[in-house]
């Protein structure tokens, strides 16, 4: 499973340390791609974007500004246009309880992590179908 975590580090609270500590966690379910840690490429947008285009989940570490970030509102966009799930984890607070809210998520939501997508569906349509299991 490819997992791409998305995030700005506009907010202090959101850096580097925080940022490798969340790739230990998330590594534990698939293989974690965070561009500040991963990203050694000359092109660094197409290669976040090839990531992205890979990936069967999304983690957004939802800081206080991430919802300004155009980056992170592409990287969120481009996600729901391809169908990859997307899991929220609150980050308006200090390390620890990031990372905590981190490991629950990553738990409840392991159904999502254990059922990764053979292939990305084609249209809204045929995903529709599929989650509700027949015909709308």
């Amino acid at each position: 499973m490819n997992i791409f975590v998305s995030y700005t580090t506009r907010d202090d609270n959101v850096n580097k340390k925080l940022l490798e500590r969340v790739s230990e966690i998330v590594s534990l379910y698939g293989h974690c791609y965070i561009d500040l840690l991963h990203n050694t490429k000359k092109d660094k947008q197409q290669h976040v974007e090839f990531m992205l285009s890979q990936s069967n989940l999304l983690i957004l570490i939802a800081s206080s500004s991430v919802f300004t970030s155009k980056w992170v509102q592409w990287e969120l966009d481009e996600a729901k246009r391809c169908y990859i799930p997307i899991i929220m984890v609150e980050a308006k607070s200090d390390m620890n309880n990031i990372l905590k809210n981190l490991k629950s998520i990553l738990a409840t939501n392991a159904y999502l992590l254990s059922n990764h997508r053979s292939e990305k569906f084609k249209n809204s349509s045929e995903n529709t179908m599929s989650l509700l299991g027949g015909n709308v």
